[in-house]
């Protein structure tokens, strides 16, 4: 199923809805792409009648259309919060059989206005990379001449990265940045990357946003929610996989990393054998702001990419995810996504089951 979001104006009286825009970001081979059909199920699935196309972006597949174009800001809200809600799970499943990633229901041009990248939350095909052996892969801190500031980066083994179009001059402006991740719900990447990050609600190292140089402790299902693909189509569309996870890779600088201090999670063994438990999580300053915009020009933290990982069985049971039963694991949905029954996933172990992490 796609990520969604819908903007905020949307829902505030005091602002005028002058544009109402769906924008579409499509995984699919642009020579294999038909726009009449892709339209026509479009409607069909949404119950619209007609879409003005106003960008028609190739290479990673964008279309951009303006809805409801002849009616008054009020009813142009009405609708699209109608169309928001009537979003089920099915409906959802019929847009991922287009392919179709990000859906983003708003006031595109407002948006641009005020948040330029935001806008352009475009997928950059040319830096989309799968992290194992045989593709891009590494041993140890990365070596390669690049400034990343003065925390090591190491190779995030089993995980395809999605890179997002930041800005044309990437390594002038994260030149010295850090990299790191911020683990996600399956239903958040995309608000997210449109609203910004908030700070930490259980902020037990102190008020900021909370990340980790460690893609293992990001996957934790505490913060990266663990999701089985239940239908034929998200599993033709996570490459037959049963479970999928995302985890978001962000840059930061040095100088705004508030704090690096020890987990969270009371693991009583090694979590990321590259990196000390007592160091596995950052504190980002985020200047006493309720979320911290990502195209705000002193942003402390950006996202540049959403990683995938998928796997034919429950991750918990591959051996990077071990730590995990040695650490707070519950029950508790609002707490641990684990995507199973806990009782289960350690039915699981005890019949030795293994998982395996798909690749392309």
């Amino acid at each position: 199923m796609p990520l969604i979001s819908i903007s905020d104006d949307i829902f505030r009286d005091d602002i005028e809805l002058n544009l109402a825009s769906l924008v579409f970001v499509i995984d699919e081979d642009d020579n294999a792409f038909d726009e009449k059909i892709f339209l026509n199920r479009i409607y069909s699935i949404l119950n619209i009648d007609h879409v003005d196309i106003k960008i028609m972006q190739k290479g990673c597949i964008k279309v951009v259309a303006e809805i409801f174009k002849n009616f008054d800001s009020k009813f142009k809200k009405i609708e699209i919060k109608a169309l928001y809600k009537s979003l089920t799970d099915e409906i959802q499943k019929e847009l991922g059989k287009l392919k179709i990633f990000f859906m983003f229901m708003g006031d595109i041009k407002a948006l641009y206005e005020k948040q330029i990248s935001r806008y352009e939350v475009t997928l950059y095909p040319e830096w989309n990379l799968l992290y194992a052996i045989g593709h891009t892969y590494w041993t140890g801190a990365l070596q390669d001449g690049r400034d990343r500031g003065n925390q090591p980066y190491y190779c995030p083994v089993g995980w395809k990265r999605y890179s997002f179009y930041v800005t044309k001059q990437f390594y002038e402006k994260f030149k010295g940045w850090c990299i790191c991740y911020h683990g996600t719900k399956f239903s958040h990447g995309l608000s997210i990357l449109l609203s910004g990050l908030a700070p930490a609600s259980r902020a037990q190292h102190g008020e900021g946003i909370y990340a980790t140089p460690s893609i293992i402790y990001a996957s934790h299902p505490r913060y990266a929610e663990v999701k089985k693909l239940a239908s034929s189509n998200e599993k033709s569309f996570f490459k037959n996989g049963n479970y999928v996870q995302f985890v978001l890779q962000c840059r930061v600088h040095p100088k705004d990393i508030k704090k690096i201090a020890y987990e969270t999670l009371d693991a009583s063994t090694t979590i990321d054998s590259n990196i000390d438990n007592n160091a596995i999580e950052w504190v980002i300053d985020s200047k006493g702001k309720p979320v911290v915009d990502f195209n705000d020009p002193d942003s402390t933290v950006v996202c540049t990419g959403l990683m995938i990982r998928v796997t034919d069985n429950h991750p918990g049971l591959l051996p990077e995810s071990e730590w995990w039963f040695k650490s707070h694991l519950c029950t508790n949905e609002r707490c641990c996504q684990l995507g199973i029954n806990l009782e289960d996933l350690n039915e699981k172990i005890l019949n030795r089951e293994k998982s395996i992490i798909l690749y392309e």
